[in-house]
């Protein structure tokens, strides 16, 4: 899984999200405390798991498989002051986009034992909450890889 280079390179081209992107345990620990983040902007990277492309082929004492990694980057954003969150749709509209064209057509180094052979594509953006002050939006990608096996 490719969290921790995703997280890099979000903190690397998003500047107003630079130092302020965690990953699923420190997601975990917030839900668990029903607490939200202190800074605003803010995000977490989180695998959502493999998406098989193929049903794969075998020959010749090799098997290949295309395979999606998915990953999710669940934005939040605080407006002060504001009970809907209405005020911070202006702040996470310019962070999604600046995290679409941060990560959109980036591939990771093969020196990282990525088995990628493509690069970062946009899956789906959808609102999950604008309450409490807060608006969380989530964007999901996927990364083409693939699944090779000599025997």
């Amino acid at each position: 899984m490719l969290v921790a280079d995703l997280q890099a390179r979000i903190e690397a081209e998003v500047p107003q999200l630079s130092g302020r992107v965690q990953t699923a345990a420190e997601l975990s620990e917030l839900v668990r405390r029903k607490a939200l983040p202190q800074a605003s902007p803010f995000a977490f990277v989180l695998p959502l798991g493999l998406r098989p492309q193929s049903s794969g082929d075998a020959a010749a004492g090799a098997f290949t498989q295309a395979v999606e990694e998915a990953y999710a980057v669940v934005i939040f954003a605080r407006a002060a002051g504001d009970v809907t969150g209405g005020k911070a749709l202006p702040t996470i509209d310019e962070v999604l986009w600046a995290v679409v064209n941060g990560v959109c057509g980036w591939g990771p180094d093969s020196s990282t034992g990525s088995e990628a052979i493509g690069v970062f594509h946009l899956s789906r953006g959808q609102l999950l909450s604008a309450e409490a002050g807060a608006v969380i939006y989530q964007l999901d990608f996927g990364l083409l890889s693939q699944v090779r096996i000599i025997a």
